[in-house]
C-alpha cells in the first residue's frame, strides 16, 4: 500500500484548507474593523471628557451672566453695551449647544433626582418644580450639573 493520497482526496483536502484560510482572513478582517470602530469610539469619548471639563468650568460664568441679566435695571436694558453683552452670552450658548450642551427644562416638571437638586420646598403642586434657582445642564444626554430647584410641597 502506498502513502500517496488519491488525487480526489488531495483536492478535497486542499479545498478544506483553502476554506479555513478564507475563514481566518474574514475573521481577521472583522477583528480589524471592530478594533478600528472601538478606537474611534474611545477617541470620541476622550474628546467628550475634555469638552465636558471645559464646559463645567464655563457654567458658573454663564450662570453669572444669566443672573446679571435677570436683575438688570430697566434704564440700562436698552443700552448698546448691555445689548452687546447679551449678544455675546447668546453666541456662547449657541456655540455650546452646537457641541451638545442642553439646558434642563425644569420649571413645572416633576422633580427628578437625576436632574434636580432640591434646595427647599414651598407652596405648590406636590413634587413639581415651582422655582429654578440655578439652571442645570446636560452634555450629550448626560447631566453635568443638576438644576437647583424649589419643589412644591402640596400646599
Amino acid at each position: 500500500m502506498s502513502d500517496q493520497k488519491d488525487p480526489a482526496q488531495a483536492q478535497d483536502d486542499e479545498g478544506d484548507e483553502l476554506a479555513k484560510i478564507k475563514e481566518l482572513a474574514a475573521r481577521a478582517q472583522a477583528d480589524l474593523q471592530n478594533a478600528k470602530a472601538r478606537m474611534e469610539k474611545e477617541a470620541q469619548e476622550i474628546r467628550g471628557y475634555a469638552m465636558q471639563g471645559l464646559i463645567e468650568k464655563l457654567l458658573p460664568t454663564i450662570s453669572n451672566f444669566q443672573r446679571a441679566f435677570e436683575h438688570l435695571p430697566e434704564d440700562l436694558a436698552d443700552h448698546d453695551w448691555i445689548k452687546g453683552l447679551q449678544a455675546t452670552e447668546q453666541q456662547l450658548m449657541s456655540d455650546l449647544t452646537a457641541v451638545g450642551l442642553k439646558q434642563i427644562d425644569s420649571l413645572g416638571k416633576p422633580v427628578d433626582p437625576q436632574q434636580h437638586e432640591v434646595l427647599q420646598a414651598a407652596a405648590g403642586e406636590k413634587d413639581i418644580v415651582v422655582t429654578v434657582m440655578e439652571e442645570g445642564y446636560m452634555l450629550n444626554e448626560k447631566v453635568i450639573r443638576p438644576a437647583k430647584v424649589v419643589v412644591g410641597n402640596g400646599e
